[in-house]
């Protein structure tokens, strides 16, 4: 029987998938092989063992975020709506479409406390993705409250994640987008009001500036 070629991405990219709906400490290194269709001591010629397949496997999630999805809060082309619509609608297509929900929020949850190196990764990941959202909110809120909405709209996502996976109903994740869009909506108009009261003060003043100069 010919030897199946596999690479490196190949056993992560099916790692992510054991992984995620397994979890960290339920999986082996068996799992790990039957899922790449290899022996499992082939999985020992690419990683040290599976703590160092593990944080291959966040730094490969994390890079791919980075670039395919965080990278929209900074594309300039797009309003700071159409961000979050993008991000949504990006977020649904792969929490959706997986079994297991998100890895990095498992995972973290998990092994916080045994395995440190996870979990400054996924710090990083989660930093970033709040960066990301911080950059979109500044358009509509000062840095803080900008910085604290971020935060707060990821725990939501988070939060609507795992009550889709209980209850296998999309809902969850949908209405907490939208809400997300709302308050970012509702930000925006809120800021343009003081900017039209503004105005209509401007033409008040000149109009009494006219008849004023009409009385002289």
């Amino acid at each position: 029987m010919p030897v199946k070629k596999v690479d490196k991405r190949d056993i992560i990219k099916a790692s992510l998938r054991v992984f995620r709906q397994k979890g960290y400490h339920s999986t082996t290194m068996s799992d790990i092989a039957a899922a790449c269709g290899l022996l499992k001591g082939s999985i020992y010629h690419h990683f040290e063992g599976k703590e160092d397949l593990m944080l291959q496997t966040i730094d490969f999630l994390h890079s791919y975020y980075s670039r395919e999805v965080f990278s929209i809060a900074h594309d300039e082309s797009l309003t700071g709506l159409e961000q979050l619509d993008k991000l949504a609608a990006i977020s649904e297509e792969i929490f959706m479409k997986e079994k297991g929900g998100c890895l990095m929020a498992n995972i973290g949850l998990e092994t916080a406390n045994d395995y440190p190196r996870f979990r400054v990764r996924i710090k990083a990941y989660f930093e970033e993705w709040i960066q990301s959202l911080e950059h979109i909110f500044r358009k509509a809120y000062d840095a803080q409250t900008a910085r604290e909405i971020a935060e707060f709209s990821v725990a939501e996502i988070e939060g609507a994640v795992m009550l889709m996976q209980v209850y296998h109903d999309k809902c969850y994740l949908e209405r907490a987008h939208q809400h997300i869009k709302k308050q970012f909506i509702a930000a925006l108009q809120q800021q343009e009001r003081p900017a039209a009261k503004s105005v209509n003060g401007e033409k008040v003043q000149i109009k009494r500036s006219i008849e004023e100069n009409k009385e002289i």
